[in-house]
């Protein structure tokens, strides 16, 4: 009988318990946070835009400069240099940006060295195209440098 009265009062005492508590839940506002903000550094990205569109663009992109570039071998001229340069320097741009985006995160090299990494990009990329189509109108272009190279 001792034994009875004792569980009661233990089921008696967390139920008191357990209605206090919803009663304060009622009352005090909640606080949603989100489990994974918790868990997640703050790497200093960008995280409102969704890149995964520009991926798909890249890869399709890449895949279109297959058949380009043999047919650079055989066909010459202004045009198909002028495709060739700008096609490998946006493939080259995108390419050390995702270098960039990586591995040159503000949280790790710190804010200004990320900023310059970035601009670092953006000249790479001026460069390449600058010297690029001045080979190509003050040299033998890049088509016809392809031809040279491979009949050595």
């Amino acid at each position: 009988c001792l034994r009875m009265s004792s569980l009661g009062a233990f089921t008696l005492r967390s139920a008191v318990r357990a209605n206090s508590a919803l009663v304060a839940s009622r009352v005090s506002p909640r606080i949603c946070v989100p489990l994974r903000a918790a868990t997640t550094l703050n790497d200093g990205a960008n995280k409102t835009h969704d890149h995964s569109s520009h991926f798909k663009f890249e890869r399709y992109f890449a895949a279109g400069m297959m058949p380009l570039i043999p047919a650079a071998y055989f066909i010459h001229g202004p045009v198909m240099d002028a495709a060739l340069t700008i096609a490998l320097t946006l493939h080259i741009h995108w390419g050390v940006q995702g270098v960039i985006a990586d591995y040159a995160r503000p949280f790790v090299i710190g804010d200004a060295a990320a900023k310059a990494a970035r601009l670092g990009a953006y000249l790479i990329s001026a460069l390449l195209l600058g010297g690029l189509l001045h080979f190509n109108t003050n040299d033998v272009g890049i088509t016809k440098a392809f031809e040279m190279v491979f009949s050595l």
